[in-house]
């Protein structure tokens, strides 16, 4: 998936100097007045900075749109609650996004961030807000849904309403049911598992390898790359891509950095990552394709713990982990999983 290229400089700031106009009586012409709107545009971006639950919130809503675009069952997603809105009667709100899959199927998604550690927290949306984004839905004749981002887990959830628990004035889910109830299969997601270990060696030419001496520096030069999946060389081209995307984006820990010696020089460095639990010798997974686009969209908008972009400039292909559907791997089996929702779990932890 593309994003459609939009010029925000000039378009979106004057359409923005109209929105302000006319809440502060702007005049267009007025160089008072720009300087005024530019005043306060600077003031909003200080105080939004100081706010971290509006930049993680504005950041997960931009990573959203990414995810759908990447796991590829998405034809077309547009920001629904942008631009002016104009209706009759009752109050409404429009939701973050709308979706077409390739089938032409809409459907209405409102994205939330979820900071809870406990897998037994519960989750609440107010029910006067709910209401509002259901008649804009009705409206439009299309459903609802929540796509909750699980931060303490990095796990994505879809959820529809029906997956609530209902009170007085919310409707709430705990985390477990929430991971259990998710529909993000709808969106293309799945998990995948291989066969541990994946291992990435960067190896020098064997002619200019440097010597190993006594010096606690050696000069080494990569000239080739080579991927191995339980202990086995990964050859083909495309079996090379996807590895190194799981080694890159995956949940697998880099266990060991060691380095590859030969005729006492320094021939190369060997990169082995590992599940954390390796239960089975034969397999493990490595992750959910939407917490590996996650993990990518990390990598350009956070940096020390700290986000320093809501959005990048790249198309969501560009996070896109291309596994084909008859994929059948030579050095690199793969396993994936389609989750489908269990409507009837509860959570059987105790309070």
């Amino acid at each position: 998936m593309k994003k459609l290229k939009r010029d925000a400089e000039k378009f979106g700031v004057l359409e923005l100097f109209s929105d302000m106009a006319t809440q502060h009586g702007y005049d267009l012409n007025d160089p008072i007045a720009q300087e005024d709107f530019v005043s306060r545009v600077r003031s909003s971006i200080s105080n939004s900075k100081n706010s971290n639950i509006a930049i993680f919130g504005k950041r997960v809503e931009s990573l959203f749109a990414y995810v759908a675009g990447a796991l590829g069952s998405v034809a077309l997603l547009k920001q629904e609650d942008s631009g002016d809105i104009y209706f009759s009667g009752g109050d409404i709100l429009a939701p973050d996004y709308r979706i077409t899959f390739f089938n032409n199927e809409q459907l209405f998604v409102e994205v939330k961030n979820c900071h809870h550690k406990d897998i037994r927290a519960k989750f609440k949306i107010n029910k006067e807000y709910y209401f509002k984004l259901k008649k804009y839905a009705d409206i439009n004749g299309l459903d609802v849904m929540f796509a909750l981002y699980l931060s303490s887990w990095n796990v994505w959830t879809l959820l529809g309403i029906e997956s609530f628990e209902e009170n007085n004035d919310s409707y709430f889910i705990d985390i477990g049911r929430a991971m259990a109830c998710s529909e993000m299969a709808k969106l293309g997601d799945c998990m995948v598992g291989t066969a541990p270990d994946l291992e990435l060696h960067l190896l020098a030419n064997p002619d200019e390898a440097s010597e190993i001496g006594e010096s606690e520096q050696v000069e080494f030069i990569a000239r080739d790359v080579k991927i191995y999946c339980a202990g086995n060389e990964i050859t083909n081209e495309e079996e090379q891509r996807i590895a190194f995307y799981l080694i890159k984006f995956g949940t697998w820990v880099e266990r060991c950095a060691e380095e590859i010696v030969g005729n006492g020089k320094l021939l190369g460095i060997k990169f082995v990552y590992s599940p954390e639990n390796k239960n089975e010798p034969n397999f493990s997974f490595i992750g959910h394709l939407s917490t590996m686009v996650t993990n990518g969209f990390r990598s350009h908008t956070v940096k020390d713990g700290s986000v320093v972009a809501l959005k990048v400039g790249l198309d969501p292909s560009v996070f896109k982990v291309l596994i084909p559907q008859d994929y059948k791997g030579e050095n690199l089996p793969l396993w994936r999983f389609i989750i489908q929702p269990n409507p009837n779990f509860k959570t059987s932890l105790g309070s």
